[in-house]
């Protein structure tokens, strides 16, 4: 008899077992998401590019712990190229999604180019990694908070307010700095009230006490 396959809910529960706060994007070493990041790295050091690591795994280094099932790549325009090919070629990669999957861990590899939009419904469009404050995280970096808040609120989606709200509540004391600096990243005024209206979420939580 075949062995069945963890539910999604059994490998969240399993990758929250596997989480820790103060380690690189609050992952220990044995969880598939960080060990597909050291191969990340060792690709990126091989084709000589420069990924950053953005999306959930970014939001659990700056200390927002929760669940994510892939690993986020920002990449410029002619980096996102090398790294395509790579994967096309290497074994133990297959195309999935927005991106690739190792079918080794079985994690997926999404890849968010520079220029690309953010949304399909907004004008924003990403960034070159270069430009973004970046933290010097082994073994790939990550946004500074002012620039990670601003790539989830370009997004508009849910999921991505929920991490800027607690975000926000972990780091309560600097929302104005953060909101400052996130706000000079964004380019359009919808994203902006967007981000506002999240920021106006995350301080009337607080006030309430959650």
């Amino acid at each position: 008899m075949a062995a069945m396959k963890p539910s999604s809910l059994e490998r969240a529960l399993e990758a929250l077992e596997t989480m820790e706060r103060g380690k690189p994007y609050g992952l220990r070493p044995e969880d598939p998401k960080r060990r597909l990041a050291d191969e990340l790295a060792r690709l990126a050091r091989e084709l000589r590019i420069r990924p950053l690591i953005i999306g959930g795994m970014a939001a659990n280094h700056h200390g927002y712990l929760r669940f994510t099932g892939d690993v986020d790549l920002l990449l410029s325009k002619d980096d996102a190229v090398l790294l395509l090919r790579k994967l096309k070629s290497e074994l133990g990669w297959k195309r999935f999604h927005e991106g690739f999957k190792n079918t080794v861990l079985d994690i997926g590899v999404d890849l968010c180019v520079e220029g690309g939009k953010t949304s399909p419904a907004w004008s924003e469009r990403f960034p070159r990694p270069s430009e973004l404050g970046q933290l010097r995280v082994r073994p790939l970096p990550v946004p500074t908070l002012p620039d990670l808040i601003a790539l989830k609120a370009m997004s508009g989606r849910s999921r991505d307010d929920t991490d800027v709200i607690e975000l926000l509540k972990l780091h309560r004391r600097r929302i104005a700095t953060l909101l400052k600096g996130a706000r000079a990243r964004l380019k359009t005024d919808e994203a902006k009230r967007h981000l506002d209206a999240v920021v106006a979420r995350a301080r009337e939580e607080i006030a309430q006490g959650r």
